[in-house]
């Protein structure tokens, strides 16, 4: 018996901020540079028999700088992703090969708006075959629920190690999109992972995490019956919680065909 994906993705600007700086990939689409983000989760279901690639991209820079570099990763990903049947490659191999695309199509939406600062963090999920790969760069993060309990599949590029627990701030990124090559050498987070029927997985900026702790992300995903009802609810946990940033998340269940 085959596998099948459900998901369903969802974006709000948060209760603070007046511009949304995040954007993703999901079944085809991205959303603008200039948005509101969604009015309602957006959803989709497909049988796993090819590749199926999923992205949340968290923007920043200042003035509108945000918004157009994740619209810019949004938009690589969406072209890269579209042809991803054309060839016969390693997972690994075509995850680079995107995190390169997008890097390199936000340095160049820098240098058409001369910007001196602008970048985006990037988690994008593959499936491919029966396996889920994850890459990042970043602190927009991966997850994955199995038997109940939450696991982090991406790995947090920051300068976290450095503040020893103070809280001083929140730790600075040391890896995102928007790098130029010559500058530093771009390393994503990889890992690959055997799906099974019954996992869930939700990518999400830093506007969920920031917000909901890990135990209460775990709780509502476990609880949560409907996939595209789970993304509403995370949304709001987070707009409960003060929503001082954009959230995004996008959530994904693997079910028997």
């Amino acid at each position: 018996m085959g596998l099948r994906i459900e998901a369903a993705c969802n974006c709000n600007t948060g209760r603070v901020r007046t511009n949304n700086e995040d954007n993703f990939y999901f079944a085809g689409r991205t959303l603008p540079a200039e948005n509101r983000g969604l009015r309602a989760s957006v959803s989709m279901e497909a049988a796993l028999s090819g590749e199926v690639v999923f992205g949340v991209f968290d923007g920043m820079g200042g003035e509108k700088y945000g918004e157009e570099a994740s619209f810019a990763a949004a938009r690589a990903m969406k072209e890269g992703s579209e042809g991803l049947s054309e060839y016969v490659l390693p997972a690994r191999d075509c995850l680079n090969g995107l995190m390169d695309a997008m890097n390199l199509a936000v340095c160049n939406r820098a240098r058409e708006l001369k910007a001196s600062r602008m970048g985006s963090t990037a988690v994008v999920m593959l499936f491919s075959g029966n396996f889920a790969y994850v890459a990042n760069l970043g602190d927009s993060r991966a997850f994955r629920l199995r038997n109940g309990e939450l696991l982090q599949l991406s790995a947090d590029h920051t300068d976290a190690a450095l503040l020893q627990g103070q809280g001083i701030r929140k730790p600075r990124l040391t890896q995102h999109l928007g790098i130029w090559p010559e500058e530093m050498v771009l390393e994503p987070y990889i890992a690959k992972g055997e799906i099974q029927a019954g996992d869930r997985y939700l990518l999400c900026s830093d506007g969920l995490t920031d917000m909901v702790s890990n135990m209460e992300i775990c709780t509502l995903m476990k609880e949560t019956g409907s996939i595209c009802h789970l993304t509403d609810r995370l949304v709001a946990k987070a707009l409960e919680k003060g929503g001082r940033d954009n959230v995004t998340v996008l959530a994904a269940q693997i079910q028997e065909s």
